[in-house]
């Protein structure tokens, strides 16, 4: 390796890594609260519906801030959105934990929900920007993975305080990676595509030396360069038209699909009810579920880190339908376990093994492959504004699929939930089969030209 590599590669692993700390915030919040509710029912008197708008507060304060962050990033920059989210997850943690009855809970965990929001937006769209284009999908795809870890520390914390059934310890553990995503913002660069953005093209430059050799870092200013003055050609009224035409709404369109159905496969809600899902299935140990809960979170990190390994090799496009086809026949499972078996061990462990089918194929598809086509797919004067578009859909799936789900169970139970999810599933799967395009090895720009062409051949 080159000296001069080293530099680069070491500033590379730098910006991964704690821009991924927001991942373990966003996995911790997510997982900690499947354990949490066990406990938290008998200390404070709560209702079924009020425990289940406890789980969908952290996603409706997501649906908050996902719809202002990406004009806000776009505005503020990516760097300085990443450090008030932190803020947000701490001032949200510490409300929660000194709550006692039910709407200052709600009030916790919405503040923590809108520090998670921002993060959904802008780290996956800070990476995409500044990693190089052949490592784009592994950084990006180390976001889910530190997500993934967060989940799973969650479960293994709430296991550690189960004795106890202490659920405030639990959610005071999350002030730890926040403090570490909040000090190493400080120490990012801004986005060059950001940089550029705003007119300052020398600081672009700089930024893209970072992690770029120089001939690299020369060709994609000068991509970035090509797209603006094509831009600045056209008089304000088709500059207008531009930004919305065929080539611009397709690749918005996709982001818009995936971004819903990626959490209308059922996701969050079956890790966020994990533990309640088991325990009714036949699991009545609170340990045993929590354990359940702890196999479901090792499942999804060991898979992810498959995933970051062939998502620059095999591409976007295969690992989504792979993913998609086997939650798919997951969800089916589950659902007839569910369905025509009695509460039992049999049962409990059946539909157990249904989750980790799930979340196996989740974690290798869907799960790594959501962000890098919210953040790959959409061109530079939309990215921002398309992404809080995406993503506040995302959000809001996962809000009203939570806040309904036992009231929801309690109609069509857990078997039809999962059958309902895997319904949507097909439907994904029709999408990553035959209109998703792939990615792998391209720049942003030369992904743009590729829907540009496109809607000229339309």
């Amino acid at each position: 390796m080159k000296r001069s590599a080293v530099p680069r590669r070491l500033f590379t692993f730098f910006i991964v890594l704690f821009a991924g700390i927001g991942g373990v915030l966003y996995g911790y919040d997510i997982g900690v609260i499947s354990g949490a509710l066990l406990f938290m029912k008998k200390d404070i008197s709560l209702s079924a519906t009020e425990l289940s708008l406890i789980v969908a507060a952290v996603l409706g304060g997501g649906s908050i801030a996902t719809l202002i962050s990406g004009p806000l990033a776009d505005f503020f920059g990516r760097k300085k959105m990443i450090s008030i989210a932190a803020v947000f997850v701490i001032v949200g943690t510490v409300t929660l934990v000194g709550s006692h009855e039910f709407s200052s809970v709600l009030t916790g965990r919405l503040i923590q929900g809108i520090g998670i929001g921002i993060i959904t937006i802008v780290i996956p769209l800070y990476l995409s920007e500044t990693a190089p284009s052949q490592l784009r999908g592994r950084s990006v795809a180390t976001f889910q993975l530190f997500l993934t870890g967060g989940i799973l520390l969650a479960y293994v914390i709430d296991i550690l305080f189960a004795h106890s059934g202490d659920w405030r310890g639990m959610f005071l553990c999350v002030l730890a990676p926040a403090g570490l995503l909040f000090i190493g913002s400080f120490f990012l660069t801004e986005s060059p595509s950001w940089l550029f953005a705003k007119g300052r093209k020398d600081q672009a430059y700089q930024a893209l030396l970072k992690t770029r050799t120089v001939n690299a870092s020369q060709l994609e200013l000068q991509e970035m360069t090509k797209l603006k003055m094509e831009v600045e050609e056209l008089d304000p009224t088709a500059r207008r038209k531009w930004k919305w035409r065929h080539y611009y709404l397709l690749p918005l369109i996709i982001a818009l699909a995936v971004a819903c159905l990626n959490q209308l496969t059922g996701i969050n809600i079956f890790l966020q009810f994990s533990s309640v899902i088991l325990k009714e299935a036949g699991l009545a140990s609170n340990i045993i579920s929590m354990l359940g809960s702890v196999g479901v979170g090792l499942m999804n990190f060991i898979m992810t880190i498959i995933a970051l390994l062939l998502v620059d090799k095999l591409g976007r496009k295969p690992l989504l339908i792979i993913g998609t086809a086997g939650v798919v026949i997951a969800l089916f499972f589950t659902g007839a376990c569910d369905l025509f078996l009695q509460s039992g061990a049999l049962k409990g462990y059946l539909v157990m093994g249904g989750l980790i089918g799930f979340i196996l194929f989740f974690a290798i598809g869907p799960g790594v492959v959501v962000w890098l086509a919210i953040s790959e797919l959409l061109p530079m004067p939309i990215r921002g504004r398309g992404m809080a578009l995406a993503l506040f859909l995302n959000s809001m799936a996962s809000t009203i699929l939570a806040a309904v789900y036992l009231d929801l169970v309690s109609w069509i139970g857990y078997g039809g939930a999962f059958w309902m999810c895997g319904i949507f599933t097909v439907i994904y799967f029709i999408i990553a089969t035959f209109i998703l395009p792939e990615t792998k090895g391209k720049t942003l720009e030369e992904i743009e030209l590729y829907f540009r062409k496109k809607g000229k051949k339309a």
